[in-house]
């Protein structure tokens, strides 16, 4: 596959590509277009391998000075239940 950037009006391949317009084709097609002086082709990048995948999953972590209230609270105003 290329990328091609096209420097002039083309049709006939199945659309029609201004100035400026950029596709992707297959590389036969890509020099077709070049021999025609409609574009200019260069090659589609190879991606970058991605790092491997984690397998184990983490726990969110939970912040140690939070204060939990106490179970056996009465309910009074002073501790904001009423």
């Amino acid at each position: 596959m290329k990328i091609v950037t096209f420097t002039d009006r083309c049709g006939g391949i199945g659309a029609v590509y201004n100035k400026g317009d950029v596709g992707m084709f297959p590389d036969d097609v890509a020099a077709g277009i070049v021999a025609a002086k409609k574009g200019t082709a260069k090659p589609v990048p190879e991606p970058e391998p991605t790092a491997p995948a984690e397998t184990g999953q983490k726990e969110p972590e939970t912040p140690q000075n939070e204060e939990k209230p106490a179970e056996n609270e009465p309910e009074t105003p002073e501790n904001g239940k009423s």
